[in-house]
């Protein structure tokens, strides 16, 4: 009768323990993470431009510009820091998932939220300063319809998936 050789390592001796690969349904949820973001951050571009203009930063300061100016400043300021926050968080993700820690889940979770809280607290304050201004500025629903979307569909799947359960443990 031949012996099975034993191994030093836990996670080789029991092979139920073994982390999965990255397929299938969480493949596709972290792509369309990737995906989002990416977007996000192209269409960054020319908000990001608009901050970094300094003439009209210069003008956003002066003591006799209109109201509607700052209000569409600090708007696009929010835009700015939101999509810096999503792209910021994606590198962290993809490290996390290169060494397929189980702190990863959790991460993704918080991120959503905060996203979620974020473009809600943005799109709330431009409304407030849009009316305060008595100016009608349309402010754009889409970041916050985004947000929602993926908040509600992506905390769930990484809360309860079984196959994010096996693909990060702790090794």
């Amino acid at each position: 009768m031949k012996e099975l050789p034993l191994s030093s390592s836990r996670r080789h001796a029991q092979p139920e323990l073994a982390p999965r690969r990255i397929g299938g349904c969480l493949l596709i949820a972290l792509l369309c993470l990737a995906g989002w973001t990416f977007i996000t951050a192209w269409a960054m571009r020319d908000p990001l431009h608009l901050m970094l203009e300094w003439e009209l930063l210069a003008v956003s300061v002066r003591a006799g510009t209109h109201g509607w100016y700052r209000t569409v400043m600090v708007m696009t300021g929010f835009d700015v820091f939101i999509g810096a926050f999503m792209v910021a968080g994606i590198g962290w993700f993809v490290l996390l998932a290169w060494r397929k820690s189980a702190r990863l889940p959790t991460h993704v979770q918080a991120w959503l939220g905060a996203i979620l809280a974020m473009r809600t607290g943005a799109y709330l304050l431009s409304d407030y300063m849009t009316h305060t201004i008595g100016i009608h500025i349309a402010i754009p629903f889409d970041g916050l319809m985004q947000a929602i979307v993926a908040a509600a569909l992506g905390i769930p799947y990484f809360r309860a998936s079984r196959r994010v359960r096996q693909t990060f443990v702790n090794r």
